[in-house]
């Protein structure tokens, strides 16, 4: 079974879009009703899907994010080096242990409400 997609809730879909093409490689395949809703593909194929919440709907609970992996500790760092320079403040590099398992990580709010985790081992 492989994940398609994911639906994300955000108060600022154009902008999140953005920061998701322009700082994670995902291609922007369609914008609809006055930016309210976007549909995204991943390189590998994984669609994202960002839509503006419903009236009722507050903010994601804490610790929800959205994740992503690379290859190696020095791409992390060129990670949150580049996202620093673009103006988004993301948080310090940390050396993690989660279950025995060391890995190097940083969090970033996104706009629009996001939290977006990039790590390695």
């Amino acid at each position: 079974m492989k994940l398609n997609h994911a639906n994300l809730t955000t108060t600022d879909v154009a902008a999140l879009a953005g920061f998701f093409a322009d700082h994670f490689g995902f291609r922007l395949d369609a914008m609809r009703g006055k930016d309210a809703f976007a549909v995204l593909t991943g390189s590998d194929g994984f669609a994202l899907n960002l839509m503006k919440p419903a009236s009722d709907d507050g903010p994601y609970p804490s610790g929800f994010h959205v994740g992503f992996f690379v290859d190696s500790p020095e791409i992390v760092r060129d990670k949150q080096a580049v996202l620093a320079s673009a103006g988004f403040a993301p948080g310090e590099v940390q050396e993690l242990t989660r279950g025995g398992i060391r890995s190097t990580t940083f969090y970033c709010n996104a706009p629009g409400g996001v939290l977006v985790e990039v790590a390695s081992h």
